[in-house]
């Protein structure tokens, strides 16, 4: 290829140079500091303006937008390092405030595309990407709406000033307003930024024509002073996401934050809408900050029906959205999907991601429309680091689910870390639900469904919510309407992984109060970070500690608060968020856990965990018996094997108990359940491959090594199935110890 500063068409050039110089002189005060234009292909690296940039890997001169203009083609796992020379700004350390604008062209959708990386050594995750799907942006800052034509050229620009704005540009035009960063954090420059890097691999060969770098964010008019190609770009909603919360079969709540005056919403059954209400508006006052919350309840709607609204001022209207409502109480059929997660507080970041990533994962699964195959998302607490502090709810919680919360109800089991602030208790809206002291916890019916939020601060551990829960409980038994019970709070009675957070409130008092009952299914609670699922003892409750949404984890290799529990069969250090789908026609419900791993051995959203109930087919297993010892008399210690394991469903436990007094079990000398898998710790670096510590168990054998025992022994066993069933006890066996601790007869 010719060198391109030859190039013939004199005329063209001239005309390039002068408009290309207007340009310049526009954006001169608006503090240029690097320009590369990649014209000169005996040196693709030189800079216009600044330094010339490093390459890392391999690049090749390509045709660039038009005849006067250079591009590189860089390869996959290829970069540039760029020393942009700005001083440290709006912060300490670090740049904050900044602009990078580039011309790109994309190959293919299907692909990752990483545009630039503030981390210079290149060990964190890129901070600009174009996605898979052809949107722009990050899974901390959003993405934008429109989609990147494959083979076309375009001008992209970001302005960023942390702490205050993170704006997004196609064409010059602002096509997304994303969360504002932290100051001298994550998206503040080092001295140098990597061009087209990402430490993983999430980089694909990309097209270039030319990158600039200024000292400032600068402004929407100087963007768009820059120009850009031909694409009909549209303008950036720049006000907050509704939020939608406490749906029922005929109503829901939409709430949303605005500015300026009137505010309406409109909905309808099509996208003409034709209903608008106006929502009552609550002014919550943070100090330093004031928001106009808007809410509204719509009321009198058709169950399983999908309605479409917006909500808008006088000045500015959001995009369309669509939800669905449930179904009905009595005789609904449909499935009933959730997604639970909590402990999202502090790290937005991960918080966007996971949330991204809980998206994605519906959408594989169910199809595009998220809002047709998920009725809700729960959040067992923690949703901010401070309650009273106004300005979190919108960093740590509200801005990372907007997407979501558009179309998908959101509900809480309120957290230690609202610290039952006012501020709290102005967005959510639980009213219409309340328990004994009001919203404070609440029982929310959805379909054959009845869900229980209760509170867990020391504030509400009192016997009202006891009582309260009791009877809810008890009504929802006689009620044969309800078929499953999911009750949901913050802290939970065991954590393997953080014992600290252990709450006696929860172990010796819920707990045991939802064990009565049959229709209870799935206790979930986070507060410690990470995930664990168990059985409750002497119940067909299972466990679920569900805290892995963005907070800092427990990791195992860290904390030294830890505990083998025996009713907890797996825990994970990992982020995670769990599905559960509720099949009503079929009487059977699964949970299937996903996981993004953790910071020492990061996951792609994988499965690590998945059970079930089916209690429509409830056969337990066959009765076992005792095989062996075949002698009556036995020398410590013995072996006790049961006949082979034979059930509809899988092997879960046994369970095996030695007495002294002749078919008296209620206080054995010896009661062990043991489960087919007890997953506690991980193998060490690099792999943390978790540990089964019943790896090589054989359920249906026991050793008794205990030296307390009278001369005289009865023993019976029993096996437990994956859907909770219990087999009947086997008869029991007697043996003669020849070597008792205990002489007595």
């Amino acid at each position: 290829m010719k060198n391109k500063y030859q190039n013939i068409f004199g005329i063209i050039v001239f005309i390039f140079t002068m408009s290309n110089s207007i340009a310049q002189t526009n954006v001169s005060n608006q503090s240029l500091v690097g320009h590369w234009t990649f014209n000169n292909v005996t040196d693709l690296t030189e800079a216009t303006v600044g330094s010339a940039l490093e390459l890392n890997g391999n690049h090749k001169d390509v045709e660039g937008p038009n005849d006067v203009s250079g591009g590189i083609r860089i390869g996959k796992g290829s970069y540039y390092r760029a020393s942009h020379n700005i001083a440290p700004n709006g912060g300490e350390k670090k740049v904050n405030n900044y602009t990078i604008v580039m011309d790109i062209k994309v190959h293919e959708l299907g692909k990752h595309y990483v545009l630039f990386q503030t981390d210079s050594k290149n060990k964190n995750d890129g901070d600009l990407f174009i996605k898979k799907s052809g949107v722009m942006g990050s899974g901390s800052t959003r993405y934008t709406s429109y989609v990147f034509i494959p083979g076309d050229w375009y001008r992209v620009a970001i302005s960023v000033s942390n702490g205050k704005r993170h704006d997004y540009y196609i064409d010059g035009v602002k096509a997304f307003a994303g969360k504002p960063g932290s100051v001298d954090g994550r998206f503040a420059l080092e001295p140098e930024v990597l061009f087209f890097a990402d430490e993983d691999g999430e980089d694909n060969e990309l097209d270039i024509a030319d990158i600039k770098i200024f000292s400032k964010d600068l402004s929407d008019d100087g963007i768009k002073e820059l120009g850009g190609f031909k694409h009909n770009i549209p303008i950036a909603e720049t006000e907050f996401y509704p939020y939608l919360q406490s749906p029922t079969s005929s109503s829901i709540y939409i709430s949303w934050a605005f500015h300026g005056n009137n505010p309406i919403i409109e909905y309808g059954l099509t996208k003409n809408l034709g209903e608008q209400v106006t929502p009552e508006t609550t002014s919550i006052n943070g100090g330093d900050q004031i928001v106009n919350w808007s809410t509204v309840k719509l009321e009198n709607l058709k169950s399983s029906t999908f309605y479409y609204y917006k909500v808008k001022t006088d000045s500015k209207e959001s995009e369309i959205y669509r939800f669905k409502t449930q179904p009905e109480n009595d005789n609904s059929t449909e499935h009933i999907r959730f997604a639970v997660y909590g402990d999202n507080r502090t790290d937005f970041e991960k918080f966007a991601e996971i949330t991204d990533a809980l998206q994605s994962k519906v959408t594989e699964l169910y199809g595009n429309n998220i809002e047709e195959n998920l009725n809700f998302v729960f959040n067992v607490g923690d949703i901010v680091t401070r309650g009273n502090v106004l300005s979190q709810y919108y960093v740590q919680y509200f801005n990372p689910i907007a997407p979501m919360s558009a179309s998908i109800p959101f509900m809480i089991s309120i957290g230690n870390h609202e610290d039952e602030a006012p501020h709290y208790y102005d967005f959510m809206k639980y009213e219409d639900f309340g328990g004994a002291e009001g919203e404070k916890y609440y029982s929310h019916r959805i379909g054959k469904v009845l869900f229980i939020a209760l509170n867990s601060n020391p504030q509400l551990r009192n016997d009202t919510q006891i009582e309260w829960l009791d009877k809810t409980l008890a009504d929802a038994e006689n009620d044969d309407s309800i078929e499953w019970i999911f009750p949901f709070l913050h802290h939970p009675g065991h954590s393997e992984l953080w014992i600290v957070g252990d709450t006696e409130y929860v172990q010796d008092r819920i707990i045991p109060i939802l064990s009565k009952y049959s229709k209870v299914d799935l206790l979930t609670y986070g507060h410690s970070h990470n995930y664990e699922r168990g059985t409750a003892p002497n119940s067909n409750m299972r466990l679920m500690l569900s805290g892995g949404a963005g907070g800092g984890l427990d990791r195992w290799e860290v904390t030294k608060n830890i505990r083998n529990y025996p009713e907890i069969q797996k825990s994970f250090d990992h982020y995670c968020y769990s599905i559960v789908d509720v099949d009503i026609a079929n009487k059977r419900y699964e949970v299937v856990t996903y996981s993004l791993g953790n910071p020492s051995k990061e996951l792609d959203n994988i499965e690590i965990d998945r059970f079930f109930r089916d209690k429509k087919n409830e056969t337990p297993p066959e009765t076992p018996s005792i095989i062996s010892p075949e002698r009556v008399k036995v020398t410590i210690p013995f072996v006790i094997n049961a006949s082979h394991y034979s059930g509809a469903n899988e092997i879960m436990s046994s369970q095996i108990q030695v007495t002294n007094k002749k078919g008296n079990y209620y206080s054995p000398k010896i009661d062990v359940i043991r489960d087919f898998e007890d997953i506690y710790g991980v193998t060490g670096a690099p792999d943390y491959i978790p540990i089964n510590l019943n790896d090589e168990i054989d359920l249906s054998q026991y050793t008794v090594k205990k030296k307390n025992l009278y001369r005289r022994v009865w023993v019976r066993v029993r096996y437990r199935d994956k859907n909770l069933q219990w087999s009947e006890w086997s008869e029991e066996q007697t043996f003669y110890i020849d070597n008792p601790e205990d002489s007595n007869p």
